[in-house]
């Protein structure tokens, strides 16, 4: 599912029209209805805005701009300096979950390497102990 399509069907199942959607978001409804219909892509500060408007998670959003890439994002910084590009859409949210799980699967390997050797130098111990004593 595109982006837009999200839009269109997440609108319509909570009863909200076009012109309420692109108050919320601070923009012209026709700029909006472009947006909805795929023709044209969000700003970064008007996405930004649409869990909020929508009462949608920010996950459902970047699960949607991973699929979606290749976007012209406008990136309007402040007042004085505006541009645009256009450029994948990483996810970070899901690369950094797949981070965080390689994270968790090297901890956990290198706990079991460190209980591994707690357990053979408890045997070194034991036997040079039992050595001591012969």
């Amino acid at each position: 599912m595109k982006l837009s399509d999200k839009l269109l069907t997440t609108r319509t199942a909570k009863k909200l029209s076009k012109q309420e959607v692109a108050d919320m978001l601070g923009m012209d409804v026709t700029t909006y209805g472009r947006v909805e219909a795929g023709k044209r892509n969000l700003e970064i500060d008007k996405l930004k805005l649409l869990p909020e408007a929508l009462d949608i998670k920010v996950e459902e959003i970047l699960d949607l701009l991973e699929i979606d890439k290749g976007n012209i994002f406008n990136i309007n910084n402040g007042e004085h300096a505006t541009g645009s590009g256009i450029g994948n859409v990483e996810n970070f949210y899901t690369e950094s979950k797949e981070t965080l799980a390689e994270i968790k699967n090297l901890y956990t390997e290198l706990l079991k390497q460190k209980d591994m050797m707690i357990n053979h130098l408890k045997q070194e111990n034991e036997a040079l102990k039992s050595a001591l004593k012969k």
